[in-house]
């Protein structure tokens, strides 16, 4: 790294961890500063290449001048920006993050045919969409070690375990948990220097009640596959915990101020917000009476 010279955080989305809200809280935190979003909702290996592509193609003046990247991508960025970075991400537990994703795909109607999961089909199930293989397979895990795109499902090993936890400990500055949201948003901004930015849940899934309609013996299945993925959450945990700790108790009274803030900020969108609607709709209405009395 050279002496002074800024970092660049990587915000590495994977998806349903939060990731929407974060990408919102980024490009609030480096409005007016360079920055560059991939706008990709869900990445695929065409898309990555293309992406390497142009930024490869930007000219270097350009590619030092950014102090954010954010988007669904491979681990590896860093390796074509010219300035020193460090990556940031969110990880959830496994089997909720895999049924979230799956429910959206159906949602968006993403899905290729009408589909109902089956672990005793998988080679069904995961032709159903392109991405569902490597999600259903230690998503998690298969992006910190770089093999997202390219392993095959059911090939993530020991082996990319312990990938996926060295490139956590040498090049990720911070790892949120999905389960404290609001806590990993204290420690990061304490971490990275940014302000507080107070939010509205963005692109959240059904509640549970509504969300797991799969058979438990699925539900059981999924935990399985996923194995590694819960590891590699124990892992992160026990680094956010330790975190955490540096900042002692100001950490925590900063927390519960910031929830309380939040909250009322939550409470204040959830009235205004309809209001603001109902207002820009007569005023298109009227616009539109407006224009057919010229007429």
């Amino acid at each position: 790294m050279t002496t002074g010279q800024a970092c660049c955080y990587i915000y590495m989305r994977i998806p349903k961890t939060g990731s929407y809200t974060l990408r919102n809280l980024v490009s609030r935190e480096y409005r007016g500063r360079p920055y560059f979003d991939t706008h990709y909702s869900i990445i695929n290996k065409t898309k990555w290449n293309q992406l390497m592509a142009d930024l490869a193609s930007l000219p270097l003046s350009e590619r030092t001048a950014y102090r954010a990247v954010v988007g669904h991508m491979k681990f590896g960025l860093h390796e074509i920006l010219p300035q020193p970075s460090r990556y940031i991400t969110f990880l959830r537990n496994p089997l909720d993050r895999f049924a979230s994703y799956y429910y959206m795909l159906q949602r968006q109607g993403l899905m290729s045919h009408p589909h109902e999961f089956d672990p005793g089909q998988l080679a069904q199930d995961i032709d159903a969409h392109e991405s569902l293989g490597r999600e259903l397979d230690n998503g998690q895990t298969r992006a910190l070690a770089n093999a997202d795109l390219d392993l095959p499902f059911g090939q993530c090993s020991e082996k990319h375990l312990q990938q996926a936890q060295s490139n956590l400990d040498k090049h990720f500055a911070f790892v949120g948990l999905m389960e404290q949201f609001n806590l990993s948003l204290m420690l990061l901004q304490r971490i990275c220097g940014w302000r507080w930015h107070f939010y509205v849940p963005k692109n959240i899934s059904p509640p549970p009640s509504q969300q797991y309609r799969l058979p438990a013996q699925t539900l059981q299945a999924i935990a399985s596959l996923n194995h590694l993925d819960e590891r590699l959450l124990d892992y992160a945990r026990k680094r956010f915990v330790e975190s955490a700790g540096h900042y002692g108790i100001g950490l925590k009274l900063e927390h519960g101020l910031f929830v309380s803030c939040n909250t009322a900020h939550i409470g204040l969108h959830n009235i205004i917000y309809p209001l603001k609607q109902k207002i820009r709709k007569r005023c298109n209405n009227l616009e539109n009476m407006t224009a057919g009395c010229r007429l």
